[in-house]
């Protein structure tokens, strides 16, 4: 019969530091991974992107793109802990050049089909946790 083995205190201390890893952010990184869907007009969300800023202080801090309604960033390239601004947009079509871009022969840009509310003019916000699980999940109209 096997005697049994009391756990080693390094043995405990592994167990512990890969539970966190899975629940929230790589204890080796600043960085969180962060997913979710979105859905638009009732169905997945076919293409666009979702954009994270920070709000303080202000400024760009990551993004993924969206297919299919679901987007992530793996904890590599993720999220520090913190409170982020969020902007979805999803460009469809041709859209409209001013005056200015048409005399400038800039090339038509594409028609933004999600409302500014969710992204130029977006009041989205998200908390992004060291606990995780950093999933979010939008459904716009």
């Amino acid at each position: 019969m096997p005697l049994l083995r009391r756990p080693t205190r390094p043995r405990l201390l592994l167990v512990a530091a890969l539970a966190a890893a899975a629940a929230g952010c790589d204890s080796g990184s600043k960085l969180c991974p962060v997913s979710g869907t979105i859905t638009y007009k009732g169905q997945p969300l076919d293409s666009g992107s979702v954009t994270f800023l920070f709000i303080n202080p202000p400024g760009p801090a990551g993004g993924a793109l969206v297919t299919n309604g679901k987007f992530k960033i793996a904890a590599p390239n993720g999220l520090e802990p913190g409170t982020y601004r969020v902007q979805i947009s999803s460009p469809k079509g041709p859209g409209e050049r001013t005056p200015e871009q048409i005399a400038a022969g800039a090339s038509t840009p594409a028609k933004e089909r999600i409302p500014p509310n969710y992204n130029t003019q977006s009041t989205l916000t998200v908390e992004v946790t060291r606990s995780g699980p950093n999933e979010f999940n939008w459904s716009i109209d």
